[in-house]
């Protein structure tokens, strides 16, 4: 993979969690394809987002909903081929919320398009583990 790439996704990245951070909601929407093909998956059942027309709502119930929130990116992959890169990502965040500290080890996932010369999220994915499955084992004690 070219070097250019990389350091536009990370930069894509460090956007995305600044943007997260001080709640700047034009800042981040810049971050994704204007498109009705855009999806973007949240933890909640119905985060579930298509189309970039829908995608205001989701950042704003975020940014209302919490008093700080604080993203970090570890263990980054990043592959790509011509205009189209997909990550995966462990992504950490710290919120308070409700007078409470939240903090959510989750996973990333996305597909990443460059167009007009600019690298955008057109799919978006963000997991978190499940918590009733223990370690080693391949199903959740329900």
């Amino acid at each position: 993979m070219e070097d250019n790439v990389q350091k536009a996704i990370f930069s894509l990245l460090e956007k995305y969690g600044k943007a997260y951070q001080d709640k700047d909601l034009d800042g981040i929407l810049k971050l994704f394809e204007d498109s009705a093909d855009l999806v973007v998956i949240g933890t909640g059942y119905d985060e579930w987002i298509k189309g970039y027309e829908n995608l205001q709502y989701g950042f704003e119930r975020d940014f209302k909903q919490a008093d700080n929130i604080n993203v970090k990116f570890r263990n980054v992959t990043i592959s790509s081929i011509d205009n189209m890169a997909w990550i995966s990502a462990h992504m950490n965040v710290d919120a308070r919320a409700d007078g409470q500290d939240i903090y959510l080890p989750g996973r990333l996932s996305a597909v990443i398009l460059k167009i007009n010369e600019k690298w955008l999220f057109t799919q978006l994915h963000y997991s978190l583990p499940a918590s009733e499955q223990e370690e080693g084992k391949a199903w959740p004690d329900i």
